[in-house]
């Protein structure tokens, strides 16, 4: 795998530490992936990532003009990593800043170098709750996948934490990983811009 690819699967780490195998770039678009068993979100509408924050959001929470939503859905995970059972389908938005036209390119970066924000939300079985996604991150720290060890946070969703590269959080059946890429800021403000969102989020879900 090339260093441009390693650090695309990067991203999908960043909200899917559980679900590993999945990389941005070779996600299938909603169109591909309809042949996947259909998976609602809470009011009986499939889920879509892009679906779940607008550009507006997006911009305010970044501070910053951002592309339109890019939506790309890997349809059923289930197997992948072990953490998500078959019949869990993943939706993946990204938005990439608009003035990185000339940025510093670095292919051992996420997205090459360039800043974005990046959301995955997931739909568990019925019989699930999702408590897998989370446990997937404290696993990842023990085994020295991630370097920070996931930090609770309060009143989010039914459970929530902040893993050092984004925000993660479950609601019932339904998982989402919230990250923003400032690619070298600081990562407490990047903090503050994944729970911003994931808090819009989490109503609508």
């Amino acid at each position: 795998m090339s260093a441009a690819s390693k650090s695309l699967s990067v991203i999908a780490a960043v909200a899917l530490v559980g679900v590993a195998a999945f990389a941005y770039n070779g996600a299938r678009t909603p169109a591909q992936a309809a042949g996947a068993a259909p998976v609602q979100t809470a009011d009986g509408t499939p889920i879509n990532a892009c679906a779940l924050l607008s550009q507006e959001e997006v911009a305010a929470a970044v501070g910053a003009a951002v592309t339109k939503g890019e939506r790309r859905d890997d349809g059923d995970v289930g197997g992948k990593g072990g953490y998500a059972p078959a019949g869990t389908y993943s939706s993946t938005c990204i938005w990439q800043f608009q003035l990185d036209t000339h940025f510093d390119a670095d292919p051992n970066l996420p997205m090459g170098g360039k800043r974005f924000a990046i959301l995955n939300a997931m739909v568990w079985p019925k019989t699930e709750d999702a408590s897998g996604f989370l446990q997937s991150f404290r696993d990842a720290f023990k085994q020295d996948i991630i370097p920070n060890d996931p930090i609770a946070i309060k009143s989010m969703g039914d459970e929530a934490l902040w893993w050092g590269d984004g925000t993660a959080v479950r609601k019932g059946k339904i998982s989402i990983g919230m990250s923003v890429f400032l690619q070298g800021g600081e990562k407490e403000d990047q903090r503050k811009m994944e729970e911003e969102l994931a808090r819009k989020i989490l109503p609508r879900v």
